[in-house]
């Protein structure tokens, strides 16, 4: 099973790609701009892992919150990749995916330096999604959070999930369209 994962929310673009029992990780460059950090962070990763889109079954991508710009670019590139290549697409809100990894959740630090957390309770962990840190470390960094988009990825593969890309859609705007059912 060959799963992408893509995480474009923060400071730096990150890609996984799970290829049998092996990742191969990239991440960008600080100043590349949005969408080249994506594409760019994409094409290292299933080049490190010897695979071209067409030999992925799935791509999971983080849905925000985080970076705006490169949020709607992940997804979109993602929707694009997936449905130009046949593929199944996941995408999971940085809040789903951090509770993953501590059931008391996560919050995140934006850009202004706000604090964005999901329920009363306090998180388990806080994602400062851009910190000062260069490239190398913030991918080092988020190894766990990317192996476990990768993982949600395999699972719903296992679980036969219907992963349309064109149903894919930014946390900001799953929010935006629950509040204006309510």
């Amino acid at each position: 099973m060959n799963v992408l994962a893509l995480d474009a929310a923060g400071r730096f673009s990150l890609c996984a790609v799970k290829r049998g029992d092996d990742v191969a990780y990239a991440g960008s460059v600080y100043g590349q701009g949005a969408v080249r950090a994506v594409y760019t962070s994409v094409d290292l990763a299933l080049e490190q892992a010897g695979l071209k889109a067409g030999q992925l079954d799935a791509i999971v991508v983080n849905t925000g919150p985080g970076s705006w710009t490169a949020t709607r670019i992940a997804v979109t590139y993602t929707a694009g990749l997936a449905f130009g290549a046949g593929l199944k697409v996941f995408g999971y809100s940085g809040f789903a995916i951090g509770k993953r990894l501590d059931p008391r959740g996560v919050a995140f630090i934006d850009q202004l330096g706000k604090t964005v957390a999901e329920g009363a309770g306090e998180p388990g962990f806080t994602v400062n999604l851009f910190g000062n840190e260069d490239g190398a470390a913030y991918l080092n960094d988020r190894r766990a959070w990317m192996n476990e988009m990768l993982k949600l990825g395999q699972e719903a593969l296992a679980n036969d999930a219907p992963g349309d890309p064109l149903e894919l859609r930014t946390t900001y705007f799953q929010e935006f369209l629950a509040g204006a059912r309510n």
